[in-house]
């Protein structure tokens, strides 16, 4: 582990290697687990704001899901996360591309700019995830066994952890941030 101000960094994120392949995956980690993802407080809002924005691309089951659930549930442990369609594990916010591959709807309105929203930082920031610890947070990699292939494909193209989300990296935590995790890879 290694800290760059309230933030302790798994050094993993710095030494292995990963890249998202929706081509062997087919998104699947939006569509398999035990509960959907995590949520800020206030990315509720954001999405009860904006769910007419995106309402389109998402599955009638995922509709269908917001309509009973609402846009964000708690789940098991008390986490605020994205609700899930009822009969699979799939988050409602998933929808399909023609070949089968799952997507975000919330990211395809804003790829198509229909919303300032990209999708829930936990999501975009994946395989990162982010606790509390004390006064500090702690930046984890998890590693999920349906991203095998992501992780083949970055050590390929040698693409380290960090440097494949450095856009939701900087989303999240900032530049200046994003600087001090290329020095410190520099020095591992």
């Amino acid at each position: 582990m290694l800290q760059i101000d309230d933030k302790i960094i798994s050094v993993d994120l710095l030494t292995r290697r990963f890249c998202c392949d929706l081509s062997a995956c087919g998104g699947a980690c939006c569509v398999y687990g035990d509960s959907g993802a995590p949520l800020e407080k206030s990315e509720k809002k954001i999405l009860q704001q904006e769910l007419p924005q995106f309402y389109d691309y998402l599955t009638p089951k995922g509709r269908e899901a917001i309509a009973d659930q609402g846009v964000a549930v708690y789940d098991g442990e008390g986490e605020l996360v994205t609700p899930l369609v009822a009969d699979r594990a799939e988050c409602a916010y998933a929808c399909f591309s023609d070949d089968g591959v799952c997507l975000c709807a919330i990211e395809k309105a804003f790829l198509e700019r229909k919303t300032n929203f990209r999708k829930p930082i936990s999501c975009h920031l994946y395989p990162i995830r982010v606790k509390p610890m004390g006064d500090n947070v702690a930046l984890c990699y998890d590693r999920w066994k349906i991203c095998d292939c992501a992780r083949s494909k970055g050590k390929e193209d040698n693409i380290p952890v960090f440097r494949f989300l450095r856009e939701p990296i900087i989303r999240r935590f900032g530049e200046g941030f994003y600087e001090q995790l290329e020095v410190a890879g520099k020095l591992l």
